[in-house]
């Protein structure tokens, strides 16, 4: 009986999933508003001349964020050569044993 439930089940799935198929590709193949599709590729990646200007805008956007990342990196560099300046001094004072750096990252400065 279990088995008779499981394949009726199957059945009805995948009736439903069919159905929306068959639905989908009948709204596709009539719709109106469609776009013909093209055979060749010079066809298809042929621009307009409403294309080109947005093709020059675009890489003028490309360009502003090139710039900025390169600002961007540059800031990090210079952040990560301050890093490791501070990073020399601590282990400097701590090696002269003028600080010491506890394991919760917490300085204590060691009086004489």
């Amino acid at each position: 009986m279990n088995r008779a439930k499981g394949i009726a089940v199957a059945f009805v799935v995948t009736a439903l999933i069919a159905g929306g198929m068959f639905t989908i590709g009948m709204s596709a193949l009539f719709n109106p508003t469609s776009v013909a599709a093209s055979n060749t590729p010079a066809e298809a990646g042929a621009p307009t001349a409403g294309s080109a200007s947005d093709v020059q805008q675009l890489q003028n956007l490309v360009r502003q964020y090139q710039e900025r990342e390169k600002q961007y990196q540059s800031q990090l560099d210079q952040a990560d050569a301050l890093i490791q300046q501070y990073q020399s001094v601590l282990s400097q004072l701590q090696q002269r044993g003028l600080i010491r750096i506890m394991s919760d990252g917490t300085i204590q400065l060691r009086g004489r």
